[in-house]
């Protein structure tokens, strides 16, 4: 089957669920969005909706991946090669599911559509500068020399999508936010630190479990907690792997499948003492902790946003999570936060600190990162011919 002429389709595999972006480029020779389309399905179930979306119509030119893991990267787009293809298959221990999909997709379309140009687009690539006190860890550095003991961070193309959004906030005020602190909650939760538009400090580390209590992850625990799982409780570092990842978080403070909306309706309707209230809190509460260092090790903020799912619809996580903190000039409009439904800011007009609602746009940091990536190339060989 021939390919459209033109036409790039960004791919976005998740856990649970697969985002799909057409572009088709106008009379201006810019990218326009012409179809989206999003499945929420069982992860085997994936890479067959792919299969059976693209047979139901002319294939794109250009199909764009969001890659989890691949190690050290960049915030430029890839072309997928056998070599870039190796390194997402030799990072899947610590990516699992997100990656095995990924290849699903990228190997199907190399198999059945092969004049389709596909590239990666790297999740981790806007933490890939990490200053090294942010970066380390404090174990010998030579403990895994082949999948090197760092933090990657994770959320790269949330994060940097909510940053350019505060940045064109600022801009129209004319005013100019340098440091900055985006808020990502979803069924994935983290926060990243920036400053003068670099990325200085993100709360996922080596792999997505670090940090925040996420859905059915469990954020930062006690290291001694799973030594002792291992060597006095019997457990298995299959078991371990099931517990952390799936079994964990919300879903373990307070059931509900671990789905934000159906824990705060229960935590209205039950009232404080109630487990999902409490839960609640716990949430709020790990965010707040975060945030308080994130604003120490930047000497201050300028601006912070919310993004992803949770933060996206549910204002009383907003108000939770930024209560108490008007000592240090952060204030939330009461009303508008509870009446925001778009991108929109957030602050009172007492606030020091601006706060926005910066919904995420992932599939545009894709599109920008191939736009980037073709200009360089192209730039590149206009040099070679000088």
């Amino acid at each position: 089957m021939e390919v459209s002429a033109e036409t790039l389709l960004a791919c976005n595999v998740g856990s649970s669920s697969l985002k799909l972006t057409l572009f088709a480029r106008d009379e201006s020779d810019r990218w326009c969005e012409q179809l989206a389309h999003s499945f929420d399905a069982s992860p085997d179930m994936l890479p067959l909706l792919l299969t059976e979306w693209l047979a139901q119509r002319q294939p794109p030119s250009t199909l764009l991946h969001r890659i989890v893991h691949a190690g050290p990267v960049t915030e430029q787009a890839a072309p997928i090669t056998a070599d870039v293809i190796e390194k997402i298959r030799h990072w899947q221990p610590l990516a699992p599911l997100h990656n095995s999909l990924a290849l699903s997709a990228i190997e199907h379309v190399s198999e059945n559509l092969p004049s389709v140009k596909q590239y990666a687009i790297f999740d981790s690539g806007a933490f890939a500068q990490l200053p090294a006190y942010a970066a380390e860890y404090a174990v010998p550095r030579e403990l895994s020399i082949r999948w090197p003991v760092r933090r990657y961070g994770f959320h790269g193309l949330a994060h940097r999508s909510q940053w350019r959004q505060v940045k064109q906030f600022q801009h129209s005020v004319g005013k100019s936010a340098e440091r900055i602190i985006t808020i990502q909650l979803g069924s994935g939760c983290s926060l990243a630190a920036w400053r003068d538009g670099r990325a200085i400090d993100t709360s996922m580390g080596f792999t997505p479990l670090e940090g925040l209590a996420m859905a059915r992850r469990s954020g930062t625990l006690d290291p001694g907690i799973l030594l002792h799982l291992l060597m006095h409780e019997n457990w298995t570092p299959a078991a371990l792997s099931e517990l952390l990842h799936k079994k964990s978080g919300l879903l373990a403070l307070a059931g509900r499948e671990g789905d934000m909306r159906l824990i705060m309706a229960a935590a209205l309707e039950r009232g404080p003492a109630s487990e999902e209230d409490k839960a609640v809190t716990y949430y709020c509460y790990q965010i707040k902790k975060i945030l308080g260092a994130y604003i120490a090790a930047l000497g201050g903020v300028d601006a912070i946003s919310f993004g992803g799912g949770v933060a996206e619809h549910q204002p009383e996580i907003r108000r939770r999570v930024l209560s108490g903190l008007d000592r240090m000039g952060i204030a939330l409009d009461e009303q508008t936060n509870v009446a925001a439904v778009s991108a929109t800011p957030l602050h009172a007009r007492s606030s020091a600190t601006a706060l926005y609602l910066t919904p995420v746009n992932e599939t545009g940091e894709m599109l920008r990162q191939y736009e980037s990536s073709e200009l360089m190339q192209q730039n590149a060989q206009e040099t070679a011919h000088e």
